[in-house]
Order: C-alpha cells, then sequence, then structure tokens
C-alpha cells in the first residue's frame, strides 16, 4: 500500500467534490443530482484508503446516498438572502446551518460505509429506522411549524427539512454508539465531526461569493457567482472529509470478510438495476401529486398519512431503501452509485424543455435516450468491475460520462458563444469560466488517479 501525503488525502477528495458539486449544479439539482459528489469523493476516500474492491462497492452506496440525503434541503432562498446587506447575516446563519447538517450527514455515512462489513446487518436496517423517524420527528417539531426558518415567509416560501435530517442524523448516531463497538464509532463519529465542520465552513463562505458578487461584480469578470458558491463549498467539505480520510490512514479492512463478495450473473446485475433506476426515477414521482393532495385533506388521518407519504417520496427513504439493496445484492452497488448516479443526469438533461422543447412533445424518444445511454453505462460498469483496476476505473467512468453530459449541455445551450468585445482575458476568466474550472478539475483529479493511486 502507498503511503500518500497529507496534502494529496486532502487535495483528491477537495478538487474532486468540487467537481463534483459543480456538475450537481449545473445536470442534476435535487438529492439525485448531490449523488455525483457523493460517489467521487467516496471513490476517491477509498481508493486512499486502499480498501478492496469488494468491499468499497457496497462502502460507495453508502457515501453516494449519505451525500445526496443534504440535497434535500432547500436553499435557494436562504442564498438569496446574501445579495442584501441588511440581512447577510441571516443568510450566512441559514447557509452554516443547513451546510452543517449536510456535512454531518456526509460524515455519518462516509464512516458508515466504511465500517458497514463489521457491523450486523440488522443494526444498519434497523438504524436507518430510526435514521426515518428522527426525521419525521425533527419535520414536525422544527421545519413544519417553521421554529427556526431559513427561507422566504412571504414569497413563495419553501418546506424546509434541514430540522428533520438533523435529528435522523442525531439519531442514527445516538443508535449506533449503543450497538457498535467503539472502535467502529469513533471513526464514524470522525468523519460526522469533520463532515460538519467542513460543510458548515463550505456553504457558510462559499456562499458569500454571492455578497461579493451583488456588490462587486461589475468590477470582476466572473459572471456566475453562485458557481462560485458551490466550488467553494464543495472543495471545502471535500477537504475536511479528506483530512478525516488522513486521520483514518491505518484503517484496514480484514480481508478475510470480503472473499467472495463479488458475485452475481450479468442479466440478474442488470435487471435488478434496471428495476431500481425504474421505481426511483418513474414509479416514485408518480405518487407525488397522490401525497400533495392528501396533504391537503381534511379527514381524520390526512395528516398521518401525508406525513407517511412525504417521507416514502423523499429521498431519506428511497436512499435508504439503495442502502439496502446493495447490501442486499452487492454485485449491483456499483450501478446504483455509477450508473444510477448517471442515469438522472440524463433524464435532466433530455427533459430540459429550454434545451430540447421539441423533444418534449414525444415522451418515446425521450424514454429511448434514457434508456440507451444508462444501458451503455450500466454494460460498462458490468465489465470494469469484472476486470482489474476496478475502482480506478469506476472512478474515471464517472467523472468523465458526467463530465460528457455536462459539455453537450454547454454546446446546446450556446455557453461557447461569447460575447462581442470580450478581450481574451474575459473569455477565459468569465465566458469560459464554468468549462475550465469543470475540465481542469477532472483532468486533475484523473491525472492523480491515473499516476498516484494504487488502489484495485
Amino acid at each position: 500500500m502507498r503511503k500518500y501525503p497529507k496534502w494529496f488525502f486532502i487535495l483528491f477528495p477537495a478538487v474532486s467534490m468540487l467537481l463534483g458539486w459543480g456538475l450537481r449544479g449545473f445536470i442534476g439539482g435535487g438529492p439525485y443530482g448531490a449523488m455525483i459528489p457523493g460517489a467521487m469523493v467516496m471513490l476517491a476516500i477509498c481508493m486512499l484508503l486502499d480498501i478492496p474492491f469488494t468491499f468499497a462497492a457496497v462502502a460507495v452506496v453508502f457515501g453516494t446516498v449519505g451525500i445526496g440525503m443534504g440535497g434535500e434541503m432547500t436553499y435557494g432562498q436562504t442564498l438569496g438572502f446574501l445579495r442584501h446587506t441588511d440581512i447577510i447575516w441571516w443568510g450566512t446563519c441559514g447557509t452554516s446551518l443547513k451546510g452543517g447538517v449536510w456535512g454531518l450527514l456526509s460524515g455519518i455515512f462516509v464512516g458508515l460505509g466504511l465500517v458497514y462489513k463489521q457491523i450486523k446487518p440488522k443494526i444498519i436496517i434497523v438504524g436507518l429506522f430510526l435514521f426515518l423517524i428522527g426525521f419525521i420527528i425533527g419535520l414536525k417539531l422544527i421545519n413544519d411549524p417553521r421554529i427556526l426558518y431559513f427561507s422566504d415567509p412571504f414569497n413563495k416560501p419553501r418546506a424546509e427539512s434541514w430540522g428533520g435530517l438533523l435529528f435522523a442524523g442525531i439519531a442514527l448516531l445516538a443508535y449506533l454508539k449503543v450497538k457498535i463497538s467503539p472502535e467502529e464509532f469513533r471513526l464514524i463519529f470522525r468523519f460526522a465531526f469533520y463532515g460538519l465542520i467542513g460543510g458548515a465552513l463550505g456553504f457558510g463562505l462559499g456562499g458569500l461569493w454571492l455578497a461579493v458578487g451583488a456588490l462587486y461584480g461589475a468590477n470582476f469578470f466572473i459572471v456566475d457567482w453562485w458557481k462560485m458558491m458551490e466550488f467553494s463549498f464543495g472543495f471545502i467539505m471535500g477537504g475536511f472529509l479528506g483530512y478525516a480520510a488522513w486521520l483514518t490512514r491505518n484503517f484496514k479492512v480484514d480481508n478475510n470478510k470480503v472473499a467472495g463478495f463479488m458475485t452475481g450473473s450479468l442479466t440478474k446485475e442488470l435487471f435488478i438495476a434496471c428495476i431500481a433506476g425504474f421505481f426511483i426515477y418513474l414509479a416514485v414521482p408518480a405518487l407525488e401529486p397522490f401525497v400533495e393532495a392528501g396533504s391537503n385533506g381534511d379527514w381524520v388521518h390526512a395528516g398521518a398519512l401525508a406525513t407517511i407519504g412525504r417521507v416514502v417520496v423523499s429521498y431519506t427513504f428511497l436512499g435508504s431503501l439503495l442502502i439496502m439493496i446493495a447490501l442486499r445484492w452487492p454485485y449491483v452497488a456499483f450501478q446504483i452509485a455509477v450508473m444510477l448516479t448517471f442515469s438522472h443526469t440524463v433524464i435532466d438533461l433530455v427533459t430540459d424543455k429550454g434545451l430540447f422543447p421539441e423533444l418534449q412533445s414525444s415522451s418515446l424518444i425521450i424514454g429511448l435516450i434514457i434508456v440507451v445511454a444508462s444501458l451503455f453505462i450500466s454494460l460498462m460498469v458490468a465489465k470494469l468491475q469484472r476486470k482489474k483496476l476496478v475502482l480506478k476505473s469506476m472512478f474515471l467512468l464517472l467523472v468523465w460520462s458526467t463530465m460528457a453530459v455536462a459539455i453537450i449541455r454547454m454546446l446546446i445551450h450556446s455557453q461557447f458563444h461569447f460575447s462581442a468585445g470580450h478581450s481574451f482575458l474575459q473569455i477565459i476568466i468569465g465566458d469560459m469560466f464554468i468549462f475550465n474550472v469543470f475540465i481542469i478539475s477532472a483532468l486533475i483529479i484523473s491525472q492523480m488517479t491515473i499516476k498516484h493511486i494504487d488502489a484495485t
């Protein structure tokens, strides 16, 4: 095993999450978009810790899902406060709090993924159930009554969920504290602690770019201060998770627990992956109108059923379900982390009315594009996990498949049509800012992976 220096442990996850977070806001929103930085940073951490790919497959799902869960939170209006000097402090409190909750959840699931094989599956399943119970309690105690509210209460108020996610994380941590060994809990708590700090600083400080842009934006070439926020958030939080990984650098996986881990036919692997994708991206969204209608009912049990329905269609439940699928059929884990993550970016691309207005009249063509693109990546995942250098291959496949979607979006959106009269410097720093950060970050982490990472 190669001994990587501290700066490498920090920089590799930091740049990976910088890219993933930037892509998340560009080619896929919400919790499914947040799976992009989740999968990237967890793959990076597993490679740094030299985790065997047969163990890392399921571990990566934990990290992908855990970071994706933070995408449940609404924060657009919170960031809007930062553009007004009289309420910038309130916006910063909101972004710091929400970023801290996001980082806390991310760290809990990253750490849990690293020790999942040493914990009885029953404990993990019960822990996820208590996680969902905590989510409901937090919603009812904090978010629904708006005890502490960081969105606009007067102009299209948003339903917040940071309190639910905070209570969910605390419930899971408390349960694990009681049920697992001190060494295992110490590792999970380490990632949770540094994730919380990194998330709070990343979102709190990163959000200030919007204030800078509002006050002084005309004096700079940079035109997308929102992306500056996302890049900063990803870099800082990824760096803190990387530091937690460095503190965990002596972590060893018991090879006796990973022998014969990857089994399953190609047909069965693809079938389970497709069913999971169909359920999450098609069946569950179809339930959302019924849940919303039920929440407006005035019959006796409407409130309770609406709450249950709200949880069932949320990513907290669906993410927990993905973890259980990976635990049951571990050979599908990379399909979940890589293929399903990629699939959502294609869905987001082809259903964008602004990019493809003519395409929206043909559901058949949209579905065909999604299926063909997803099936191609699914077959690539299946092929690569049966060869050598699995983690490196999965990481590079995820990076460049999502980069391909980003470049297609840029070309269709005419983001390479530069403003007339701009100097070369204005074009490079301003007009091509997002593309340059994307491509430079992707090249950096690809070079770090190919040249320096020894993981198999």
